[in-house]
């Protein structure tokens, strides 16, 4: 399925490790191939040269097309990078608001990785001719960070072909120290003349500062010095020491014509030339030359020029041997601690995409428990080799990247919660501030879309936010983007605007509280945080004066595409969570630090009533006030609720909102998005493995080869992306990945009674292990397999430590020992969503069908992510498409010859033109058994365009005339009724067994029973919520899977029930075979997977419901005598007058999960 050798551009047996990535093409042109190093406190981007600054010209400045997008919109360069170092700017090219305070913009380093090798006149430099370039190589270990190029380079003087190798590091153990190592290799015979190496410090990499000093010593070492634009107390310190690692070999200053001449004029470069003796050779020899450089700035050390000198005198005595031992072995602790391992060749790209995601977020943060200046600084969404969203934090640190590094490594998530307690006081001025602006009118006044506060919202416990309150706003409020200072900012804006951030930051708080329960941290820390957001929602709200409810306005919830809104959803539904979260706590607390009775009662009343919006006919939750169903969504949202938030709402709910959102997202959005719907499929899915084909969908698409790092889209052309320079490294997407695999497929969710879980498995993976999951100081291996999982307490000082099962037999809580282990069934899906779909999560066998793979050539086949796996994952909210309009083939494998008597598809949105299905024994032997024109049976309807609710899609059903059986099946499509020369959309294929009708018009019958309120109704009856009942009536024909003849006992056809109908105006825990819903007068039948629509009629005459009882049966009688004795006893009772029904007589559609009730609520 999954293809190594093509991700790694070579074949597998010349890779060094499953750990090492690596590619032997020379791509020069392209800033996905270029590898990096970093350490959490520094980071440099390696072009594919192997060292050195490299800019990327953008394809059209001025249009923004080629540059690194928004904010900054400058050309795309390899970084060099240090922790926290941003500057002040007066401005910058892109921004949200007005742009009053000035921005803070990361500013990056001189290049620190050149180093220069000249030989008789000619240099190795950055875009050196391709043509003098043989025997290419250049890897990337995510097993410990280093990079290493290497290649036989021709001089251009026509000199013999030289050995080149750079191997580079940024040391994991000390912050402060990078390494590049020089191998080179002169050919035999007689000296090449002078051999020159030139050490730079190289100020063309070093935007928006301001340099400091520079100087150069005849010890072998140089030094510059730069500070971040507007800053003047902050300085970076760079040092870089030359040395020889092979002996009896000297580097001797000098200034000849033989150096290199090409190094930058820039102010805060700085360089030194060095010759080095070549007597004449009788073998190829070989030098070795060590470059130690040191970096440290005032954001970390008080004397960041004493710290980088030391750094450097510690680093050259302990040597490059010692240096890189103590490296590798900070690196296996790491993964000796915690790791993802997934077996299987044919899961080998999955494995790497797991572990190259862990391996990105740890190289670009430091441990918690680091100084200030180290282990505070979170992450940006690009880290630290990129300036990408200007090197800013986001929301992305606190919800897509601590979450995985929490639950395997939360000292390193320590530093993200550490950023925000960092920027408290900032966040507690910039509420100050909003407080003067609004008195003297400044505040910013965008106008919100929807029902405005003028006409419902009023002044209640809530302020009114900045839009007609009267309570000033009270706690604390964070930037949307964080920089230096932690102050509203054009880029970063305060308010009106993505208020969620608030309930992101005070979410992974409260979960680190719950994995650590550190009452140190919690007083000191924690709580600090968790309460000022709490203070400021209670102040921030808006009371709806009508229903009593609590709302907010003029906001901006994760979709970017709509500004300006009211009850967000999201936002709405994570302030009931985090002010939950924040009462949780007080019993942790000490009485000195909880909050008066009254702010406690506020927040309680808050949490209960905050609204959340729901569509009146489909019980969908509505994104904001004012969403329509024909709203294009750009990122996850809706389907945040149900993970990370776990807002209080059912599974059928959180379903529902999945499916219609799945659909409404932008396929070229962000990556993360897709990880959500993997998370939100494995909690919720009844049927199929569309947590499988999500989970794919995260990963491959966005995945860059060689070096396995995600970017932003799904494709990195602007002219076809939607207009976006997509970040890269994209470590946002690395998060959201790691955590199908932490939290999705495992069930973990943080909690503070227990190490909570609930498994579950699609098959297409049939095993995986999360080695070192954390709760409290325990450590545990959790191994999953389809069957059942096993959670083995590893290390812990606890006696026992609590672990909770969240569902199925084993459901409970259980206390682990060091050493023990639980065994507990892993969950599965059931059934199929079209009746008796032989294909459904079976194996997609052509791999051109599924190119889950790195290779471009591979993935052109597919419009990207929309696998032809999507097309058999018992889901309609997922869609096989292909890249074109040519006729395009999947077969899918059964596993075992079946007799096939219908196909079923449903091609969602965009229909093929034409289609084709071939069937047989053997892959290699089909016969075509269907094909023809695509009718489109669900036309787009503009009165049902803007509906919020999940849509049937175009379907085509087809007989197969005669006995057919067979183990493979292809189909084929071709065109689409859109016409935009890509293919049609497959939701669902289905290849069934057989099928039957039965009618669906049910006579009326009596059945006996108890005279008891308790007795079952029959089952052409229903209740009302008003306990009036009616009759059932069904109309036209189901189709359902067959039975056997020999099953059916009157009472079951196919797999459904009829005799169980269970009718209610509220959500049931567990949905019955057979379901009734009344909301609003529009009634629906849920019968196993099909949903029909129906209305109340009166009869023309009123009908009575009769009852018979008899009397008691003697135990002395035998059944000679019942005839006579049951004859004479029975007595029939009116019990019930019946003047309605409900006639169900639309065409049911198929349904993705469960049914839900509808409901709209609070809280």
């Amino acid at each position: 399925m999954l293809s190594l050798a093509a991700a790694l551009a070579l074949p597998l047996a010349a890779a060094a490790s499953p750990w090492t990535l690596r590619s032997t093409t020379l791509d020069q042109a392209a800033f996905e191939a270029q590898p990096y190093v970093a350490n959490g406190y520094i980071g440099q981007r390696i072009p594919a040269e192997g060292f050195g600054y490299k800019q990327f010209a953008p394809l059209n400045a001025s249009a923004d097309d080629g540059t690194s997008g928004w904010p900054l919109f400058d050309a795309r360069f390899g970084a060099a990078m240090v922790a926290g170092f941003y500057a002040q700017t007066p401005a910058t090219s892109g921004t949200n608001f007005a742009q009053t305070g000035g921005q803070q913009p990361v500013a990056t380093l001189p290049t620190w990785s050149a180093l220069y090798l000249s030989v008789n006149g000619s240099t190795y430099a950055v875009g050196a001719d391709a043509a003098g370039i043989s025997d290419y190589s250049q890897s990337m270990s995510i097993q410990n960070g280093v990079v290493s190029t290497s290649l036989a380079w021709t001089p251009a003087n026509g000199s013999e072909a030289i050995a080149l190798n750079y191997t580079l590091l940024a040391h994991r153990t000390r912050p402060t120290l990078g390494l590049v190592r020089l191998d080179f290799t002169l050919p035999p015979g007689a000296a090449l003349g002078d051999v020159t190496l030139t050490d730079v410090l190289d100020g063309a990499g070093s935007w928006r500062t301001t340099p400091a000093n520079s100087s150069s010593s005849t010890q072998n070492t140089i030094a510059t010095a730069v500070r971040p634009a507007g800053i003047s107390n902050v300085t970076a310190h760079l040092l870089s020491h030359l040395a020889p690692l092979s002996s009896g070999v000297t580097l001797t200053p000098s200034n000849s014509s033989a150096c290199f001449g090409g190094v930058s004029a820039n102010a805060s470069t700085a360089s030194q030339c060095y010759t080095l003796s070549t007597a004449k050779r009788s073998a190829a020899k070989t030098y070795t030359i060590i470059k130690y450089v040191s970096i440290a700035s005032t954001d970390a050390f008080p004397a960041p020029l004493s710290a980088a000198q030391s750094a450097l005198t510690s680093a050259t005595r302990a040597g490059y041997p010692a240096l890189l031992a103590e490296h590798d072995a900070a690196w296996a602790a790491l993964w000796a601690e915690s790791d993802i391992v997934i077996p299987g060749a044919g899961l080998a790209e999955v494995q790497l995409a797991a572990r190259a995601s862990l391996f990105h977020l740890l190289s670009n943060v430091r441990e918690g428990s680091e100084p200030h200046g180290l282990g505070d600084n979170s992450i940006a969404p690009a880290g630290l080799t990129s300036d990408s969203y200007a090197g800013q934090v986001f929301w992305d640190a606190d919800t897509w990247m601590f979450p995985s590094l929490l639950a395997l490594f939360p000292s390193y998530a320590q530093s993200i919660t550490n950023y925000r307690f960092r920027q408290l006081g900032a966040a507690k001025a910039n509420v100050a501030m909003i407080n003067h602006n609004a008195k003297v009118g400044t505040a910013n006044a965008s106008a919100a879309v929807g029902t405005g506060p003028d006409e419902l919202w009023g002044d209640g416990e809530g302020a009114g936010g900045l839009t007609g309150g009267a309570t000033q706003l009270a706690g604390a409020i964070y930037p949307w983007t964080g920089g230096r200072f932690g102050n509203c900012t054009g880029v970063g804006p305060c308010y009106d605007y993505e208020y969620h951030l608030e309930n992101d930051i005070s979410l992974a708080q409260w979960q680190y509280w719950a994995a650590t329960q550190n009452k140190t941290w919690l007083e000191a820390r924690g709580w600090p945080v968790l309460s000022a957001i709490a203070e400021l929602w209670a102040s921030q709200v808006v009371l709806n004066k009508t229903s009593g409810a609590y709302g907010t306005v003029n906001e901006t919830d994760p979709d970017e595409y709509a500004n300006f809104r009211n009850n967000a959803a999201y936002t709405n539904a994570g302030i009931s969570v985090v002010l939950t979260n924040a009462l949780s706590l007080l019993p942790s607390l000490p009485a000195s630090l909880r909050p008066a009775a009254a702010a406690q009662k506020a927040w309680q009343k808050i949490a209960a009533k905050i609204t959340v919006l729901t569509d009146a006919a489909s019980g969908i939750v509505l994104e904001y006030d004012g969403f329509n169903g024909s709203t294009a969504v750009k990122q996850a949202d809706v389907v945040l609720l149900t993970y990370p938030l776990e807002y209080n709402q059912s599974a059928a709910q959180g379903t529902a909102d999945l499916d219609f959102y799945a659909l409404a997202t932008s396929p070229s959005g962000p990556g993360m998005t897709y990880s959500v719907f993997s998370i939100d499929a494995s909690a919720l899915s009844a049927v199929g493995c569309a947590s499988w084909t999500y989970a794919l969908a995260a990963s491959q698409p966005y995945a860059r080869a060689p070096f396995f790092q995600f970017s932003e889209q799904t494709t990195d052309a602007y002219a076809t992306n939607g207009g976006t320079n997509p970040a890269f490294t994209f470590l946002t997407a690395h998060g959201g990945f790691l955590q199908s695999f932490t939290h999705g497929f495992t069930g973990y969710r943080s909690r503070a009674r227990a190490f909570f879980l609930d498994p579950v498995l699609p098959v297409q993976l049939p095993a995986y292990t999360v080695r070192g999951m954390r709760w409290l100081d325990s450590a545990f291996d959790v191994q999953l397999t389809t069957k059942e999982t096993t959670i083995t307490r590893r290390s812990g000082t606890a006696g026992t430590a609590p672990v909770e099962i969240g569902s199925g037999k084993k459901k409970g809580t259980y206390k682990l020992k060091v050493g023990e282990s639980l065994v507990v069934p892993t969950r599965a899906t059931s059934g199929t969503l079209v009746p008796g779909n032989l294909a459904q999560c079976k194996t997609i066998a052509n791999a051109t069908d599924t190119s889950f793979t790195l290779s471009a050539s591979a993935n052109a086949s597919v419009v990207p992510g929309q696998y032809a796996l999507a097309a058999i994952d018992g889901s309609n909210a997922t869609t096989w498409q292909p890249a074109s309009n040519a006729t395009a083939y999947l077969t899918v494998d059964l596993g075992a010859p079946h007799a096939i008597s219908r196909f079923h598809f449903n091609w969602n949105s965009n229909p093929a033109t034409q289609f084709a299905v071939w069937a047989g024994a053997s892959a290699g032997a089909l016969k075509q058994v269907a094909g023809g024109a695509v009718n489109v049976s669900a036309p787009y309807d503009a009165g049902n365009a803007e509906a919020v609710a999940v849509k049937v899609g175009n379907t085509t059903d087809v007989r197969v005339e005669g006995a057919l059986k067979a183990r493979y099946v292809k189909v084929g499509i071709t065109g689409s009724f859109l016409g935009d020369g890509r293919g049609g959309t497959l939701a669902e294929f289905a290849t069934r067994r057989c099928s039957s009708f039965f009618p669906m018009l049910i006579p009326i019958t009596i059945s006996a029973g108890s005279p008891s309120a308790s007795a079952p109704l029959p089952p052409q009856l229903a209740k009302l919520g008003n306990d009036e009942l009616v009759l059932i009536e069904l109309q036209g024909a189901l189709d359902v899977e067959c039975t056997d003849p020999s099953e059916r006992d009157g009472q079951l056809v196919g797999k459904f029930r009829l005799d169980e109908g269970s009718v209610s105006s509220t959500r049931s825990a567990q949905r019955a075979a057979t379901d009734v819903w009344f909301w609003q007068d529009k009634p629906t039948l849920s019968i196993g997977h099909h949903l029909l629509e129906g209305k109340i009629v009166s009869l023309s005459k009123p009908l009575g419901v009769m009852q018979r009882t008899s009397g008691a049966r003697s135990a002395a009688m035998g059944d000679e005598g019942m005839e006579e004795v049951a004859a004479a006893s029975v007595q029939w009772d009116v019990v019930a007058i019946v003047k309605k029904k409900i006639v169900f007589s639309k065409r049911p559609m198929p349904i993705v999960g469960r049914t839900a009730a509808p409901t709209s609520k609070t809280g």
